[in-house]
């Protein structure tokens, strides 16, 4: 039997990889552009407004890719230099590049060009491409090569504003680029192979790259053969005529160089960083070095001085220009490095090194100009550091100094008592202990994080601990996931959904229809003068401003109960209308009075409840919809028409505002008034142009280019200023700095802060101070005129024509017009010429809308959020336009200066809402059949038009600090931003449908809120706000351990996880009469108290002696005869975790060399348990000790038992019980349950094991495999093997008698990294994850001819996810009610990026369908970068293929991403597949919910 599989990505991959700063956006603000692997995101960097505020990191915009992300770099072309913005240009894997720029008009992603090289010609003997490829850029700007396949140069180059490198003026003006060529880099050199790495050079006439490459290649064991044998050559590229004469080659350098970078003037040169030494090289100069660790004498013959004191491995380390003389280095270890290149009039005279503290470990660096660099890793969050010296912060009060021990207690978040003792006073001892020689005069702030979730190491899925406990919850899960090394380990908890702590439940308020709380100020009179209490500000510590009131609506009549104290209770005497229900109710007049809006008009009441005014709307009107805004109240009438209410300060009354003509001239669906308090929502003529931003741009770039050369100038020596500048060296280089200052007044000044070369030579252009200017610049563009920024109201108005109008109150001016809102398109802009206006069609008719402001208290942004009748939702982002000029159809040109300089973007979202309309939303879509009389049929639709509106976008301003939407329904959903620019949509799990929603403040429930099911269940809430992050797609906690975690595993009967613990640990070889097996079985005891005091020196900053070395986590080991590091092993650790609070109940110490190799939790036959069977922890070992060791392992039953917890520590209730261990001959590789016995993987051996009495463990079954066995997985009595390099096994179980039996195997090399399995029905497959990132599904199908009776496993579908599967792991799927689907399970897995992913079965029908609408995105939609998504997911292999791909499994990624698609587009593409908008929807809905388990 067939099955049909779909793979989606659940969450996106964490983990930078590369980073790059540029203009990209606007040209007054700098943009941090990072990727990973597949995504490509774009932040604001963004100053201060205040003195006492960090700079942060604002997310522009997150695109996904049909590609790995290999390079980045910023280039400035003729069609984006114009706006004074910068173009990037991104490499993928294999040999393609794209050119990419940013869209004014679309505020989006716009691929320029596209540049592929993978041809056959190219390849010669490579099937892809083992080289990453690179990107390299110029620092002029005038050209970029791309590095692939081995020897091949493709040059890209651009063209300039001052002259066109081209043969034809036309096609040199069309084009930002000049048409690229390939070369080979033997036509260079013939020697050139084998290349490490290439820069281009600052400061030639002509591009000139230096490359590093090895002509012979050698390595440590033959060093005493053949040693320095790398070379470099620096070559001029002319690209006119394609001429690469070489300037100058230096050979001889160190074999070991990993990396070059080029430093700028006034040292200029390079530097060639090898893994034991800096070496500086210059033309006409023999070069200088200088060795860093005692093996750089015995690995290369070149002349070094000697720091061997410091004891430092340059391999993977990541640097960043602080000044052009000084380079900031971080280690693999995390360790920095400051190096200072002196001089001595033009020429180097030596080098400064001083370590200046210690970090994370890094994959990439980026220099924010003075003051500020921006740290990427894929192994630890992303951090953006402001950086000072102690003279600096003498001058102007900065921040808390941050040192080796303070970088990292900030990113993790100590005790805060122990932060404030570091904060005023620091001992001398951790001054000592965090420098080498006295602290360093370098000071570091950790300004903004970006959080990282990977390298997924291991998860598992377990039971939440909650408190509450409730019967209509459905089972509450997580996915709990290992990562990070060393000091970066952690736990990270994924939540699916949104899980509220319940503070209070009732079910006292069945049949409520809406609710709503309300605060309102007390009237105090004193001596006869009226005032009202004061309002405390949000900020001002705990503020007693809770709610008063809880209004509820229900079918005929309205409750008003009191909040104040403990207990809701009816208030008596109020004079709210109670004999209907009521449509909404909110606070007007700065708070001083309650307005009630219900069917027959509206009343005012003050905070005692009592009426102050009452506004009738006449007898025949009824009011179905109303919005809220201090000072004006919306009404919507049943009859499509709308009134407006101003309220007056002055005799505190509200009035009808008297605009029929515009409310009345169509009918109204939808309408709501914005508040705007941020300035957003500004007119033409109040807003900056395109011309100013870069005169501002211009002057800022100026300043720090005068402050540069000042600085420059005051260098100079007399030597420098009488050089002689021959007319080689003229022609090469260039004038001096002086000759040529006369011409950098001009143009040339104008992009000196611009620019941004990659991120191997990303320099800042002085120590100036450009926070003034930056946070000067930034508040002239949100306030040009210098006004106070007082709230300006708009009313939004979407029309039964779906038509969005946009008014300015109170004088009803139209500022904005969209003819086809109903179509809910990427980009709204404005259309002031009112053209195209004929109704679009009901296609996807809008129910309801609402703008709002979402965010935290700091940082809002404003969002127009629209919900359509079958409830999918649609968010717009509004944006700054700059207007062209227009005109009307009679060619007249239009005033748009009273018109709004804003649009709105649509944000993609990955939700798929589906609700049944309600009667309300169909009506104008047809009756129902069985209602014959028209006079009945008109009756009923009179009396439902008449009825209140239901409102399922529900605004909320604060709850746990954040501001939003809550979407009610079936599955409700969050609609909150981050304060980080980019809205996040998450579901909340509920045990109904959520009918009412408001948030409440109380004493009892601080910034809580309160919703009301469908069986009349209220309930009181919170968000759960401890540690969790919902600026991330998920909502998620990182747990921070600061030790390495390798694997974990849940523990159902404890609801405990049991997890793995590494710390560093010296390998030391023992000497004669001490053997390694005596040390290693020491006793537990003796190994416990090393590991504690490797754990406790892991947390102690690194010194560096001339006497010891520093491991990786700073712990000293013991003296070292000769140069050199102690190879490191890890002292591995089991503990117990509590879920509740995430904190370590129970440890057991492992011995010396033994490493963890697998643990499971296994389900053993017992007579413990009434059931037979019992929850046992099984774990794995292997000793490692070297290759002259024999290998061996260690078998442990762990039993997880209950104990008297600690005082004051109700956790501390479990405890770790060693019930059984038995050593083995061989690693013990993978361990798995299978029918009660154990399946235990021991070298090239599959054992079943019976675990008798709980004693003994006695085996009854073997099998012999193949090498290694890296996975095993079960399913009833089958088993499934996961080899290194022999694929997969299929092995069958028999118990009477018992005996192993090969039913099946993979016939096709394949280094297979993990195994899993997917259900359909009776249909079993193997989902095999291997080392080249890719999926492959196998089946056992001996009916199959080609399957020679089942010997060889059938591939059904090959899939490329793009990242390495590191675990997976198989759960029950979950489907939609009313679908016919049966049992089945999915896999989930999580990559070393950050990221998770699952494949799913799908049923045939649904398959099909979405196979044509694969075809209908791949060929109709434009996708970023100009990647083909279908050969994205190709199976991707080193060697050649015995059988062509299979390509079974459907892209989910880009289905999805036709929710997004305008609904024009929808209907065109189901209309050529045969099918419906509505199907296919109901199709993404239930892939959507598949894996929603957490």
């Amino acid at each position: 039997m067939s099955m049909y599989t779909l793979a989606k990505e659940l969450f996106p991959p964490t983990g930078i990889e590369r980073v790059v700063r540029c203009n990209f956006v606007r040209p007054d603000v700098l943009n941090v552009i990072v990727s990973k692997s597949t995504v490509l995101e774009i932040y604001n960097f963004t100053e201060p407004a205040q003195a006492d505020q960090l700079p942060r990191l604002e997310l522009v915009g997150s695109y996904r890719m049909n590609g790995i992300i290999t390079s980045m770099g910023a280039i400035r072309t003729s069609s984006s230099g114009q706006h004074g913005l910068d173009s990037i240009l991104v490499s993928f894997k294999d040999a393609k590049m794209s050119l990419l720029e940013w869209s004014f008009s679309n505020h989006s992603l716009v691929t320029v060009s596209i540049h592929y090289y993978e041809r056959d010609d190219y390849k010669q003997e490579f099937l892809n491409n083992s080289h990453p490829t690179e990107i390299r850029v110029d620092p002029s700007r005038r050209c970029a090569v791309l590095a692939f396949y081995g020897d091949r140069l493709a040059v890209l180059p651009f063209r300039q504003d001052e002259t066109a490198i081209g043969d034809d003026d036309d096609i040199s003006k069309k084009w930002p680029y000049l048409p690229s060529y390939v070369m080979a880099l033997s036509d260079i050199d013939v020697r050139i192979k084998n290349v490490i790495d290439m820069v281009f050079l600052y400061d030639f006439f002509e591009p000139t790259l230096a490359i590093l490459f090895s002509p012979q290649q050698t390595w440590t064991g033959r060093l005493a053969v053949r040693k320095d044998t790398c070379s470099l050559v620096v070559v001029s590229l002319n690209i006119t005529h394609k001429m690469y004469p070489i300037i100058y080659s230096i050979d001889q350098l160190p074999y070991d160089c990993t990396r070059i970078i080029a430093v700028p003037k006034p040292v200029g040169g390079l530097l060639v960083v090898s893994a034991n030494a800096f070496i500086h090289l210059d033309q006409g100069s023999a070069g200088m070095g200088v060795a860093v660790n005692g093996y750089a004498p015995l690995a290369t013959d070149f002349p070094l001085q000697n720091q061997s004191h410091f004891d430092i491995a340059l391999e993977g380390s990541e640097h960043v220009f602080l000044a052009p003389d000084q380079i900031l280095f971080t280690l693999r270890n995390g360790d920095m490095y400051l190096v200072e290149l002196q001089q001595e009039g033009r020429s180097l005279s030596g080098f400064k090194i001083e370590k200046v503290g210690t970090g994370k470990q890094t994959s990439c660096k980026c220099s924010l100009g003075p003051g500020y660099f921006f740290v990427g890793s894929r192994y630890a969050d992303a951090m953006l550091i402001k950086y000072s010296t102690k003279d600096q912060v003498k001058k102007k009060s900065a921040a808390i100094p941050i040192t080796a021990i303070d970088l990292e207690e900030e990113l993790y978040g100590d005790d805060m008592e122990v932060l404030a003792e570091k904060k005023t006073d620091k001992s001398m001892d951790e001054i000592e202990s965090a420098m080498d020689a006295g602290e360093s005069k370098w000071q570091f702030e950790i300004c903004d994080t970006l959080t990282n979730t990977g390298p997924i190491l291991d998860f598992d899925i377990g039971q939440r601990a909650s408190n509450e406990s409730h019967t209509g919850f459905p089972p509450q899960h997580e996915l709990v996931a290992t990562t990070g090394p060393a000091q970066n380990g952690a736990l990270v908890v994924f939540q699916r959904n949104i899980r509220p702590n319940v503070v209070r439940s009732t079910e006292a308020l069945a049949g409520s229809t809406s609710l709503w709380t309300v605060y309102c100020r007390k009237e105090i009179v004193f001596e006869g003068v009226s005032q009202y209490e004061s309002r405390k500000a949000p900020t001002a510590g705990e503020d007693d401003n809770y709610d008063k009131l809880l209004i509820v609506s229900r079918e005929t009549n309205t409750l008003v109960l009191a909040t104040s104290g403990d207990d809701l209770r009816q208030l008596p005497n109020s004079q709210f209308y109670s004999e209907g229900p009521t449509v909404a109710i909110g606070s007007l007049l700065e708070e001083t009075r309650i307005v009630q809006v219900y069917a027959g008009g509206v009343r005012l009441l003050n905070a005692d409840c009592k009426i102050k005014q009452v506004v009738p709307i006449g007898e025949h009107l009824s009011i179905v919809a109303a919005s809220i805004v201090d000072p004006y109240v919306l009404l919507q009438l049943h009859d499509g028409s709308s009134l407006l209410l101003q309220g007056d300060m002055t005799t505190k009354d509200v009035t009808i505002l008297s605009q029929t003509s515009i409310l009345n001239s169509l009918p109204i669906k939808s309408c709501c008034i914005y508040a705007d308090t941020s300035n957003t929502m500004i007119t033409v003529k109040d807003a900056p142009t395109m011309a100013s931003l870069r005169s501002s741009a211009t002057k800022m770039s100026s300043k720090a280019s005068t402050v540069v050369k000042k600085q420059g100038r005051t260098k100079k020596t007399k030597k420098e200023s009488t050089k002689i500048v021959d007319e080689i060296d003229l022609d090469l280089y260039g004038p001096e700095p002086d000759e040529e200052e006369d011409e950098e007044e001009g143009e040339q000044d104008e992009d000196v802060d611009m620019r941004a070369p990659d991120a191997h030579s990303d320099v800042p252009m002085g120590d100036i101070d450009m926070e003034d200017v930056q946070s000067k610049a930034q508040a002239s563009m949100a306030n040009p005129e210098g006004k106070s920024l007082q709230a300006t109201h708009w009313c939004l108005i979407y029309r039964s024509d779906g038509a969005l109008e946009i008014y300015q109150l109170p004088d009803f001016k139209e500022v904005f017009f969209f003819p086809h809102f109903d179509l809910l398109p990427e980009v709204l802009p404005d259309a002031p010429a009112h053209q195209d206006t004929k109704p679009a069609g009901h296609a996807r008719e809008i129910s309801e809308m609402v703008m709002v402001n979402a965010g935290t208290r700091d940082e809002k942004m404003v969002y127009l959020v629209v919900r359509t009748y079958r409830g999918n939702i649609a968010v717009y982002k509004t944006y700054q336009h700059f207007p062209t000029n227009e005109v009307d159809s009679a060619g007249n040109p239009i005033d748009l200066s009273d018109r709004l300089a804003i649009r709105f973007r649509k944000i993609p979202l990955d939700v798929v809402g589906r609700e049944i309309p309600e009667e309300d939303d169909r009506d104008d879509r047809g009756l129902d059949s069985d209602m014959k009389d028209a006079l009945v049929r008109e009756i009923t639709r009179q009396e439902r038009r008449r009825r209140r509106k239901p409102k399922y976008l529900i605004p909320f301003t604060d709850v746990s600090g954040y501001e939003g939407v809550f979407v009610l329904g079936a599955s409700p959903l969050w609609i909150m931003g981050n304060g980080r620019g980019m809205l996040r949509v998450h579901p909340m799990i509920c045990d109904g449908r959520i009918g009412c929603f408001t948030q409440f403040h109380n004493l009892n429930c601080k910034h809580g809120f309160i919703t009301l099911n469908a069986d009349g269940n209220l309930r009181i809430s919170q968000l759960p706000s401890e540690g969790v992050q919902y600026d991330m797609p998920w909502p998620l906690r990182k747990v921070p351990l600061k030790r390495t975690v390798r694997r974990i595993r849940y523990h159902p009967t404890s609801q405990t996880y049991v997890t793995v613990t590494a710390v560093p640990d010296p390998f030391i070889l023992k000497e004669d009469g001490t053997t390694t097996q005596d040390s290693a079985m020491a006793g537990t005891n003796a190994a416990a108290d090393a590991s504690k005091a490797a754990a406790a020196a892991s947390t102690t900053p690194a010194t560096a002696t001339a006497n010891g070395t520093a491991d990786l986590n700073g712990s000293m080991k013991a003296k070292s005869i000769g140069p050199g590091f102690r190879p490191l092993s890890e002292r591995q650790t089991l503990e117990l975790v509590s879920p509740v609070t995430w904190e370590t109940v129970d440890r057991y110490e492992l011995n010396e060399y033994e490493l963890v190799t697998s643990i499971e939790t296994v389900s053993l036959e017992s007579s413990q348990d009434a059931s037979g069977r019992k929850k046992f922890i099984a774990v794995g070992t292997s000793y490692i000790k070297g290759e002259d060791s024999a290998m061996r392992g260690t078998i442990y039953i762990f039993d997880i038992i209950d104990v008297v917890p600690e005082p004051d520590n109700p956790q501390t209730d479990h405890k770790l019980k060693l019930l059984h261990s038995e050593e083995v001959k061989g690693a013990v590789t993978a361990m798995s349950a299978l029918s009660g016995y154990l399946l235990t993987c021991v070298g090239t051996k599959v054992v079943v094991r019976s675990f008798e009495d709980n004693e003994t463990l006695t085996g009854i079954a073997f099998i012999d495999v193949q090498i290694y066995v890296t996975s095993v997985k079960v399913v009833k009595n089958t088993i499934m093997l996961a080899d290194a390099y022999k694929s997969v096994w299929f092995v069958g179980f028999q118990d009477e008698p018992t005996k192993l039996v090969l039913l099946g195997k993979d016939y096709h090399p394949m280094e297979a990294m993990n195994v899993s399995y997917l259900i359909e029905s009776q249909s079993l497959q193997i989902a095999v994850a291997d080392a080249e990132k890719n999926i492959r599904l196998l089946q056992y199908s001996p009916y199959n001819v080609q399957s020679f009776s089942g010997q060889k496993l059938i591939c059904r579908g090959d899939y490329h996810v793009g990242s390495q599967i590191q675990s997976t792991i198989s759960v029950p799927k979950i489907v939609l009610s009313g679908s016919d689907e049966g049992i089945s399970h999915l896999m989930i897995g999580g990559t070393l990026d950050g990221g998770l992913f699952m494949i799913t079965p799908i049923p045939e029908k649904t398959s099909k369908r979405l196979a044509l609408l694969s075809t209908q995105i791949v060929n109709g939609v434009q996708h970023t970068a100009g990647l083909n998504p279908r050969a994205f997911r190709l199976l991707q292999s080193k060697d050649r293929l015995n059988s062509n791909p299979v390509k079974g499994i459907l892209d989910g990624d880009l289905l999805f991403e036709y929710i997004n698609l305008p609904a024009n587009r929808q209907k065109e593409m189901t209309k050529q597949i045969g099918t419906g908008v509505d199907r296919v929807m109901d199709d993404l809905a239930g892939i959507a919910v598949a894996a929603d388990h957490f």
